[in-house]
């Protein structure tokens, strides 16, 4: 059995992300492991013309952040004290995929089937089945 030491989870205040925390928390606990927990604000999602002083993008990190520090306090309020957390912006696919779990030393991704709709989906492709495109496997 896998003994995991560094655990990252990707969140992005879908039902589907919730449930991917929920699992990496208690993977984590079984563990004794490092959580990290990461937002990544997408700014393929703002049109320069509509967010040209980044207003936008500025509230999206915000309720990021605000986000990140709830899944945080309920980490600890579980009993886990290694928490590690990330609000980012950019592309999710390489953040979550590349440079955070090289950043954080992960041995372990987990993100949720899909956190978008069928629309952006199309238009945006699955973040996590690029994450597992790369390398990494999943959690149910």
């Amino acid at each position: 059995m896998e003994n995991y030491k560094r655990i990252l989870v990707g969140v992005d205040g879908s039902d589907q992300a919730d449930r991917a925390f929920k699992k990496a928390l208690e993977l984590a606990l079984k563990y004794q492991a490092t959580l990290g927990v990461a937002s990544v604000v997408d700014l393929r999602s703002f049109s320069p013309n509509v967010s040209y002083d980044g207003s936008l993008e500025e509230r999206a990190k915000e309720a990021a952040k605000a986000r990140i520090a709830g899944y945080r306090k309920e980490a600890e309020k579980a009993g886990l004290e290694n928490i590690a957390t990330y609000v980012e912006s950019g592309n999710p696919k390489t953040i979550l995929a590349k440079n955070l779990p090289e950043e954080f030393e992960a041995d372990l991704i987990v993100v949720g089937a899909t956190g978008l709709n069928r629309v952006e989906k199309i238009v945006l492709g699955s973040i996590s089945s690029y994450v597992l495109g790369v390398g990494w496997g999943g959690v149910g």
